[in-house]
């Protein structure tokens, strides 16, 4: 069971993704939303990160430690807007995403004319 989540439910089944796989999945889930909630999974209509991906993928299983990590940095800016929830989630899943060896995520560098 989850720490941060604890309203999801155990499972002794295979892990679906892990990995890269499931941090790039929880990535296009994000950012089909247009803002993340707090500290649960889902309110009215409105998910967090992880409540994304289980809304996009409702059957899919994945390890509570990522479920944790990814929680927990959704969870930082108590006192941040939806939008701005949203911004450091999606920055940092590209961040995390690039330290696994997908440089494709990296964040690129503006250049000013």
């Amino acid at each position: 069971m989850s720490r941060l989540r604890p309203e999801l439910s155990t499972t002794t089944g295979p892990v679906t993704v892990s990995n890269g796989t499931a941090y790039l999945c929880v990535l296009n889930a994000v950012r089909s939303r247009p803002g993340l909630i707090h500290g649960r999974l889902t309110s009215w209509g409105e998910y967090c990160a992880i409540g994304s991906y289980f809304h996009v993928e409702p059957n899919a299983v994945l390890p509570s430690v990522l479920i944790d990590e990814i929680a927990a940095v959704n969870d930082s800016l108590p006192t941040a807007t939806s939008r701005q929830r949203k911004q450091v989630v999606v920055r940092w899943l590209r961040w995390k995403l690039t330290s696994l060896g997908m440089p494709g995520y990296a964040s690129r560098k503006r250049v000013s004319k």
